[in-house]
């Protein structure tokens, strides 16, 4: 799995220290995913594989797995940019919550209820569905 992060990030011209500030990790441990000293595993996988807009199985097990092509933006991380990819449900009742679509690549941000409708929306067409909590 390390040698595939590796390629994506080089194929993409990203540094370690991009993808880690991606993905709110410190460059160490990108290092050690890619060197193949620790795995990606839980939240860290789905988020992985989610920048990289692959399968968590393409990543993992390589079955199926395709250098993809780097995002459209070309200053890609340094820009600021955060990278939608989950659910986030909110602390608080007043939040926004974060509703992605990675089947299309379309995000909106609304209410509890309407990412509950969501959710249900993706279970009920046999999606896959994450919901990530931080």
């Amino acid at each position: 799995m390390g040698g595939r992060i590796r390629a994506i990030r080089m194929n993409w011209g990203w540094s370690q220290e991009e993808v880690a500030q991606v993905l709110k990790v410190d460059q160490a441990t990108i290092s050690f995913w890619e060197r193949g000293r620790i795995l990606p595993s839980g939240a860290a996988l789905v988020a992985l594989a989610g920048l990289f807009r692959i399968s968590v199985e393409a990543l993992q097990d390589g079955l199926g797995f395709n250098l993809p092509e780097a995002p459209s933006d070309p200053s890609g991380p340094r820009a600021g940019r955060n990278y939608p990819r989950s659910i986030s449900l909110p602390v608080d009742g007043g939040s926004q919550v974060m509703v992605v679509d990675k089947g299309n690549g379309s995000y909106m941000a609304g209410d509890l209820a309407a990412a509950l409708v969501s959710l249900t929306q993706g279970l009920k067409g046999n999606r896959r569905v994450w919901v990530v909590l931080e």
